[in-house]
């Protein structure tokens, strides 16, 4: 007897677990997974309070009012198909109509004495479990149908009076309802807890495991930018040597080496000082956001001007304006040398892909909600569609180095930069029209008060020119 109970008991609990998982997959998010199941619990729970209800009316030779629920029932159980199907929020909605309509359709039959309207109250309760908090519409709607359909019955009952059942047995099944109503609660608050809890536990699993990556993941960057630095730093030292030994035998050797030897010394010699620059941008890279200085007050127009005086050497024997549109804003809370680098990049490449005779650079910034966006735009060649997501990756080179010289990384180390600072950074391009790049950063950083950053001269300054 014992084993015949625990084997009703694996039984049952093996039906109830298939019964409350219908169109619980591994498709279905996981927060959408708890009111999957909610939606199963309370619909097979008014499937055993209906068939309840068609036993007690056979049970009183009423057959009208048993035909109606067999319908209710079966409307009921087209939500569990409609979960099964995957359309969970059709099969919740249904479920709000259906029982409310069987509310409504058997507290006019039986009688007002049988209190069967107070389920209403438990209707109003039900949008809360079936929806989540944001979906507040569904949520209204399901509140507003159990409220309409009690006022409709609070008009239209009197109407069924010579169809009620006689006051004993509204009684009978008013006592029903009472028992009926603890179990519903009892056994619905216990079943819903009970999955809450579930659900609960499969989120912390999923965050645990999400942490986790989240640190694997960090301890996997940390260990390549290690690996990247000491690679970097190591390899400097002998292909510098290399350089120098070419020079050296290019200038030793220079009567005594035939003309193919030299020139493949001289070959040789510019893929080290090639690879050495490589190098260099690569420490560069792996250095944007480690051993930084204190964060301080930085003026982004004289910073600017030292950038161009910088760039002065390389622009000499070309046509090159650098104009500011108006006032820059000083940023507060940044790092002077990463911002440098930013700008320095930016302006340099404005300068470099550009073979007009009269070479241009624009600076400016606009004002938006939370950013300030920095505009770079210049005259130059442009760039070719379909390399957005190329530019601003490592060491990916859109020109030749006999074209333009370059290790292509500066725009990657601009790209680290702004997204250290919580910025965007991308750019709009006309091949043989020029290219404009746009940078955010936060408006937290910016240490010109807003009001007086828009009261700043909008006149456009001349800030370098070199002919």
């Amino acid at each position: 007897m014992e084993n015949f109970t625990q084997g009703a008991i694996a039984h049952f609990k093996s039906f109830w677990s298939c019964l409350i998982n219908v169109g619980v997959t591994e498709d279905v998010p996981a927060e959408e997974r708890r009111y999957v199941r909610f939606a199963n619990v309370v619909a097979a729970l008014t499937a055993v309070a209906i068939i309840s209800y068609i036993a007690f009316s056979l049970i009183q030779k009423n057959y009208v009012l048993p035909a109606l629920q067999l319908v209710d029932l079966v409307c009921v159980l087209s939500v569990l198909w409609m979960n099964y199907t995957g359309q969970h929020s059709i099969a919740r909605q249904t479920y709000l109509v259906v029982v409310n309509v069987f509310v409504l359709l058997n507290a006019c039959v039986i009688g007002f004495e049988s209190r069967v309207h107070d389920f209403f109250y438990f209707t109003c309760v039900l949008p809360f479990l079936l929806f989540r908090v944001k979906d507040y519409k569904n949520i209204v709607a399901g509140v507003f149908i159990a409220i309409l359909s009690y006022n409709i019955f609070q008009n239209i009952h009197p109407y069924f009076t010579s169809y009620n059942l006689s006051l004993a047995d509204q009684m009978n099944v008013y006592d029903i309802n009472v028992w009926m109503k603890f179990a519903l609660f009892g056994v619905a608050i216990y079943i819903l807890a009970y999955y809450n809890h579930v659900s609960e536990t499969e989120l912390a699993i999923t965050n645990e495991k999400l942490e986790g990556q989240a640190i694997d993941l960090t301890r996997s960057n940390h260990d390549l930018e290690q690996f990247a630095y000491i690679i970097s730093h190591d390899l400097k030292a002998p292909v510098r040597n290399i350089s120098s030994f070419m020079a050296m035998l290019s200038t030793r050797y220079t009567k005594v080496l035939p003309a193919d030897a030299l020139e493949l010394t001289t070959m040789s010699k510019v893929c080290a000082d090639r690879l050495a620059r490589q190098i260099d941008d690569m420490l560069a890279y792996c250095r944007v956001d480690r051993n930084l200085s204190p964060a301080a007050v930085v003026d982004l127009n004289e910073m600017v001007k030292i950038i161009t005086m910088e760039l002065s050497v390389k622009t000499k024997g070309a046509n090159v304006e650098i104009i500011t549109e108006r006032a820059l804003p000083t940023l507060k809370d940044v790092h002077s040398s990463m911002l440098h680098n930013v700008f320095q990049n930016l302006i340099a490449n404005a300068i470099k892909f550009n073979e007009n005779d009269n070479r241009e650079v624009k600076i400016g910034f606009t004002e938006e909600a939370d950013v300030i966006r920095f505009i770079i735009a210049d005259n130059g060649i442009g760039i070719a569609p379909g390399f957005e997501s190329k530019i601003f990756q490592m060491f990916k080179r859109l020109h030749t180095q006999e074209k333009f010289e370059g290790t292509g990384i500066g725009l990657a180390i601009c790209k680290k930069v702004i997204n250290f600072y919580g910025g965007e950074v991308w750019y709009e391009s006309e091949p043989g029209k020029g290219t404009t790049f746009y940078f955010t950063l936060p408006k937290a950083l910016v240490g010109t008060p807003v009001a007086k950053v828009s009261e700043m001269s909008t006149q456009p300054t001349l800030i370098y020119k070199a002919a």
